[in-house]
């Protein structure tokens, strides 16, 4: 039995590993995160209670239902190293996997009851609340994170800095300074924000709910990533229509949204140069978004990394490549535009490595949260539980297209956070709360 200081040490570690595991990349050197060091500390206070335990091993938390597709993905993953095109990215990405698993594990741990929820919620309410911050500094400024795509010092922490006025890039169409927050490049942050967005929706406070919103907004349209802008825009169909039922409010904002991109039209021709020049940006912004400047070619390459993974897929007759796989199999052809071999879609990165049993098990575990949430936030009296649950409703179901602006989200830490949380908030009202 764990005496109270060691509890107390312990849930203190737990707070500090989902305070790394959300500032991920923000802090780090090389490939090296602070999260690997909580990580690690983690795991020797785990051995700690072991020890405390007399070395009875507690294995419950695998035998809960939501914990048990976690185990049978992971397994899975292991086993394919038997078959995966290169071991040693197939470890690595069920290292990825690995942490992925930690982090829902300390989060369903360390959220046993609606207060220990609560303190949760505040934590991760507060880092979002200073990305938001930081990515509107970054969008209006020329500060930039130290680790940042765009940053001219990430070198110093291993990292390789981007150019900002590379063809490549937005910028050598408008005047637009993308933002990155605690994320490397701009559609991670992007994902951060759109998973973020319901739960200021969705708050009663009309400061936090018109600060956040028009906040979060701005940002997803200065990273301009089209998946998330079109996701953004799913989130607030779904709220007015299945969270507050107000068509009429629907209607509103989308009449308001579409006078705004006619007047910034008209505003294109303006003398005054700093309208000009803004009007100009949002005119690119939109002709990006609807794919009339394809930056890069990204649409193109996007499409082959597809359809190469796709045709190894189908060569394994459903198996998949196993871990890693995608992006071993995009190596051995050669890289896509002679950069690209990640997937650039989780949902076929999936697809392509776990095999179809794997994907087919997966979407109906994603599935199986959104129905148990959506009832949740019908059902419950408690008014934190009904708040939580209709936040997260929203933000799984956006999420799922918004996942494939990213190269890859298997290692983007807001997702398992997310996951962790909804497990978490469907636990506690399983029991009663």
């Amino acid at each position: 039995m764990l005496s109270n200081s060691s509890k107390k040490i312990n849930n203190n570690i737990v707070l500090a590993l989902i305070i790394s595991a959300f500032l991920g990349v923000s802090i780090s050197i090389g490939d090296f995160y602070l999260f690997h060091f909580f990580v690690i500390i983690f795991f020797v206070s785990q051995l700690y209670q072991i020890k405390e335990n007399k070395y009875r091993l507690q294995i419950d938390i695998f035998l809960e239902k939501y914990s048990r597709t976690i185990f049978l993905f992971c397994l899975w993953y292991v086993v394919s190293l038997l078959w995966a095109p290169s071991v040693e990215m197939g470890a690595r990405y069920i290292f990825y996997i690995f942490c992925g698993t930690i982090i829902i594990y300390s989060i369903t741990s360390y959220s046993k009851n609606i207060e220990r929820l609560n303190n949760f919620f505040r934590l991760v309410s507060f880092l979002i609340s200073l990305e938001i911050l930081i990515a509107l500094i970054e969008s209006f400024t020329n500060f930039r994170m130290p680790i940042s795509s765009y940053s001219s010092i990430s070198y110093l922490f291993g990292k390789d800095p981007i150019n900002l006025l590379d063809n490549n890039s937005i910028l050598h169409y408008s005047s637009l300074t993308p933002p990155t927050g605690f994320r490397w490049n701009t559609n991670d942050l992007a994902i951060s924000m759109v998973i973020a967005l319901p739960f200021f929706l969705c708050n009663k406070k009309n400061f936090v709910k018109f600060f956040g919103v028009i906040s979060i907004s701005f940002i997803i349209a200065m990273t301009a990533s089209r998946a998330v802008f079109l996701a953004m825009f799913l989130s607030y169909f779904i709220y007015l229509i299945l969270i507050k039922k107000k068509i009429g409010t629907l209607l509103f904002i989308l009449f308001i949204s579409t006078l705004t991109l006619f007047g910034m039209s008209i505003l294109a021709e303006s003398e005054n140069p700093r309208i000009n020049e803004i009007a100009n940006s949002v005119q690119a912004l939109s002709m990006y978004l609807s794919g009339q400047i394809d930056v890069s070619g990204s649409l193109q390459w996007r499409r082959e990394l597809i359809e190469n993974g796709l045709r190894a897929f189908t060569n394994t007759y459903g198996l998949g490549l196993g871990a890693g796989g995608s992006t071993a199999n995009q190596e051995i052809i050669g890289a896509v535009d002679g950069r690209f071999t990640s997937m650039h879609n989780f949902w076929i990165e999936l697809l392509v490595e776990g095999g179809l049993i794997i994907a087919i098990i997966v979407i109906l575990w994603f599935l199986r949260i959104l129905t148990s949430l959506f009832v949740i936030s019908r059902n419950t009296k408690n008014h934190y539980l009904k708040y939580y649950s209709e936040s997260l409703f929203i933000s799984v179901i956006v999420f799922i297209p918004a996942a494939v602006a990213a190269s890859s989200t298997i290692y983007f830490f807001p997702m398992w956070i997310m996951l962790g949380f909804s497990i978490s908030v469907i636990l506690i009202s399983e029991k009663g709360a």
